[in-house]
């Protein structure tokens, strides 16, 4: 009996983890896409300072963001938004419109990462 306690406490360990790791990455690419969509306000403006300021922002929190998700993702999700969040940083404080092509790839991946992380019927069974 106490082997089976101690398979049901894990099995229920294993799907809390899950389960808040989701809500959790969820949450974080959210606060990533509302910063996307904030340089993307000040570029249109003519903010291009404010919006480079955002964008430092921007890569702030990913940064801070892809530390913490190694531990529950894997490393090649991440390496190819680090990639282009860098860009991002760089030419947000100019009119090109490769900034504007650069945040929409961004934008794809982030809501790519975060639906990949949400746990659907059809691909748990």
């Amino acid at each position: 009996m106490t082997r089976v306690s101690i398979s049901i406490g894990i099995l229920v360990l294993l799907i809390g983890i899950g389960i808040w790791s989701e809500i959790w990455v969820d949450r974080r690419c959210e606060r990533i896409l509302g910063r996307i969509d904030i340089i993307a306000e000040e570029r249109k403006a003519g903010n291009y300072a404010k919006a480079k300021e955002e964008a430092a922002g921007m890569a702030d929190d990913w940064q801070d963001f892809r530390l913490k998700a190694l531990v529950v993702l894997k490393n090649g999700k991440l390496s190819d938004i680090d990639r282009v969040c860098s860009r991002i940083e760089s030419l947000s404080g100019t009119d090109s419109l490769d900034a504007e092509t650069e945040s929409a790839e961004l934008r794809h991946m982030l809501y790519s990462l975060k639906n990949a992380e949400t746990p659907y019927f059809s691909s748990v069974f």
